[in-house]
Order: C-alpha cells, then sequence, then structure tokens
C-alpha cells in the first residue's frame, strides 16, 4: 500500500517535485532554502544527482536530521511558533489546488526517485532589476538596493562586483533550452519571480518560448510583482501571455496599506499599485492574491492590509483570494527580522491584532502574534536595523517616524 505524504513525520514535497532555480543560476529545493553551491553546478541533472538532495529526501522519508535542520531552518522556525510554513502551503496547494498530482508524487516516492520528477517550477531569471528599493531585500534581488548600498556604503552580494545591475544574457539562453528539453514539456504550474518579474526581459523570453511550443493551456502561471510597472517588450506585455495559460495567479507584494507600503517598498506609488491590481482584476482566467513578508517594519500593522483587501474582495468577489501574510524575514537580511522589535512595541503590536480582528484573517493574525510574542528580542539585530533604517531614510528624505513614531526612543 502506498505511502500517503501526511504519514511521514516531516516530510515537504518540495525536494521531490518542485525546481527552484535562483538568480545567480543555482538550483534548489525551493525558494526560502539555503543558497548553497553544493546542489550541483546549476545543471538539472546535476541536481537531482547530488548528494545533498538524496540526504534530503532519505532523511524527510525516514528520520529528519542534520540536512533538514541547515536546509530547512525557515519552515522549522515557522512551525515552531505555531505558524504557516512554506512547506504547510505547498502541502494545502496538493491537497487543495492540485489533488491530481498527490497520488503521483506518493508513488514516485516508492517507485523511481532516480529520475527527475518535475511538476512545478520557479525561475529568478539571472537579472536583479528591480525598480524599487524595498527595506528588507539584499543587492541580490534588487538592482536600487545594490545601487543605495554603492551611495550610502553598505555592503553588496560579492558576486555584483562593483556593478549594481546583474544580468547574463547567456545563462537565460542556456536556462531556457534547458527548460524547453527538460521540464516544460510535464509542467503543471510556472512561477516566475524577481527582481521585478514584470521589467525582466527574460521572462518574456520563457513566456514566449512556452505558449509557442508547449500546451500551456493546460498549465496554470503564477507571478510575483511589486504591482507598479506592465512594461512592453517586443510589443507584449503581460496581459498578452495571460490569456494562453489555463489560470494565471499574480501575487501583488506589499508590507502595508498606503502610505506604509511606499515607504517600505521605496519609492512605489500606491496609485500605480492600484490601477494595474484592477486592470489584471478585470481580466478572465485571472486571481490576485496580496502577499507581505513578515518583517519588523510591516508585522504590527498587517491588520490594515487585511481590512483594505475587503474592499477588493467586495468589488471582485471572485477573483481575490484573501490576504496572505508570508514569509518570515530570516538569515540574508536579519536587521529586519522580528527580533529587531523591541518588547515593548510588541505589546501595543499584540493589542492592535485583539482590537482588529477579523475572522477572515484569524489564522493569518495568530500566526503573527505568535511571531511577536514567542521570538526574543536581539539587540545586536535591533541596533542594525536602526542603523540601516536611518541611513536609507538620511539617502532618501525619508522618516521612519512620520509613520511608525512609536519607534522614536529607539530612533534618536
Amino acid at each position: 500500500m502506498t505511502k500517503k505524504l501526511e504519514d511521514y513525520e516531516w516530510l515537504c514535497p518540495q525536494p521531490f517535485m518542485n525546481l527552484y532555480k535562483n538568480v545567480f543560476g543555482r538550483i534548489q529545493p525551493c525558494c526560502v532554502t539555503k543558497q548553497e553551491s553544493n546542489w550541483g553546478r546549476g545543471e538539472i541533472d546535476d541536481y537531482f544527482k547530488s548528494d545533498k538532495l538524496k540526504q534530503l529526501r532519505h532523511e524527510m522519508l525516514t528520520t529528519p536530521g542534520k540536512e533538514v535542520a541547515s536546509t530547512c531552518d525557515v519552515c522549522l522556525v515557522q512551525e515552531q511558533h505555531g505558524s504557516e510554513s512554506h512547506r504547510r502551503t505547498y502541502l494545502d496547494y496538493l491537497k487543495y489546488g492540485k489533488p491530481e498530482l498527490k497520488p503521483q508524487i506518493e508513488e514516485y516516492i516508492e517507485t523511481d526517485m532516480e529520475k527527475p520528477f518535475i511538476k512545478t517550477m520557479e525561475w529568478l531569471a539571472p537579472s536583479n532589476y528591480c525598480n524599487l528599493r524595498c527595506h528588507m531585500c539584499g543587492s541580490g534581488n534588487s538592482s536600487g538596493i545594490a545601487r543605495e548600498n554603492q551611495e550610502i556604503g553598505h555592503p553588496n552580494f560579492s558576486i555584483l562586483g562593483n556593478k549594481s545591475l546583474y544580468k547574463d544574457d547567456d545563462v537565460a539562453t542556456k536556462d531556457i533550452k534547458e527548460f524547453e528539453d527538460k521540464v516544460l514539456d510535464n509542467l503543471v504550474e510556472l512561477k516566475l519571480t524577481g527582481g521585478e518579474t514584470l521589467a525582466i526581459k527574460y521572462n518574456y523570453d520563457l513566456l514566449e518560448t512556452t505558449v509557442n511550443n508547449f500546451n500551456s493551456e493546460e498549465m496554470d502561471l503564477r507571478i510575483t510583482t511589486n504591482g507598479t510597472l506592465t512594461p512592453k517588450f517586443n510589443g507584449k506585455d503581460i496581459f498578452d501571455y495571460i490569456p494562453r495559460f489555463k489560470s494565471t495567479l499574480i501575487n501583488v507584494s506589499i508590507e502595508g496599506w498606503a502610505d506604509r507600503n511606499c515607504y517600505i517598498r521605496y519609492p512605489s506609488k500606491w496609485e500605480d499599485i492600484m490601477k494595474n491590481v484592477r486592470k489584471f482584476a478585470e481580466m478572465e482566467k485571472t486571481k490576485i492574491l496580496f502577499v507581505s513578508t513578515v518583517n519588523s517594519l510591516s508585522v504590527g500593522y498587517l491588520w490594515e492590509v487585511a481590512a483594505g483587501c475587503e474592499q477588493f474582495i467586495e468589488e471582485y468577489p471572485n477573483k481575490f483570494h484573501q490576504f496572505a501574510s508570508g514569509s518570515l524575514v530570516w538569515g540574508d537580511w536579519e536587521e529586519y527580522t522580528v527580533p529587531a522589535i523591541p518588547l515593548e512595541l510588541r505589546d501595543m503590536y499584540i493589542e492592535n491584532y485583539y482590537e482588529n480582528p477579523n475572522p477572515r484573517y484569524d489564522r493569518d493574525f495568530s500566526k503573527l502574534v505568535n511571531f511577536l510574542e514567542d521570538m526574543p528580542f536581539d539587540e545586536k539585530v535591533h541596533l542594525a536595523m536602526m542603523k540601516d533604517v536611518k541611513d536609507r531614510d538620511k539617502y532618501r528624505g525619508t522618516c521612519l517616524l512620520d509613520l511608525w513614531p512609536e519607534w522614536k526612543p529607539y530612533y534618536d
């Protein structure tokens, strides 16, 4: 009898059926996996033959050990604090979104894991171009942050050298050819992220290849975007490609409602985001999801985002998924993690959630409260955050205290 996914102690389906390729060409199981070089040399066959992937799979199928602890630490931390995680979200995706895939992956696990079984893929095209400079982002995903870091004396990823914009035509061409040969024919979901996904030409090259050479009408498309712009490449924009797919989910990344978002995701303009969101909502075969990271600036006010989403749910009742508080900012962007928040401020933020209940978002609110209650304060991280905030405020001509006055004792 085939063992069910839920029967394993701690299993994530992504190392078995997902392919994630980051901006620098490295393959790993998912977007929150630690970026390491020992998954192989960046080629699909090497990745599936790598000892690291084999060990990770083995531990997930038997007893979670050191490999799970180091590779999957983001999900482990989230789940230890009673939160949803990327792993749990993917299990729900198989259970509710693609139930036909669940028995396929269960059979694959018990029969022939030597062959790649790629049903979902997320590609960060080899470019860090982004028109925004989000506080909690890094230079590897934002040319804007990289350029600003150079101006204010903050470090960038070493791979950038003395440049702020990274792009590689050869890697993009090679990736798309490899996807064409080994992935796209059996794919059920294609995910594109960035940088700013809709401002990177390589994403349109992949879309063109997919709709012209494969059965895209049976494939779901998922796009993550900051929602600020929809440029054309070779005479086409994203609105030309959406009708060619079975369905399209647009994840619109926002960190707050209106002015709070525009401060964290500087220098976005709220009216541009709202205009594009409505344009997406008015297309056929689209769904929209507002997604926020859980960072030290957003976490106290995501109840405002949930309240703002209600107007869109009423205006477009069949288009909007409820708001989702997404990944916990962790690791490479440590200064904007929850441990940077003083305990006194957390008490106020927790009270905000109790004073502004919303039954639709009980699960999200509970997760956020758990983070605020459980994660210890780290003075080193706090001081790093305050330095980063003040350096960027000085350079941009902004001020944190205009929107977060409660931080004044720490800002001064």
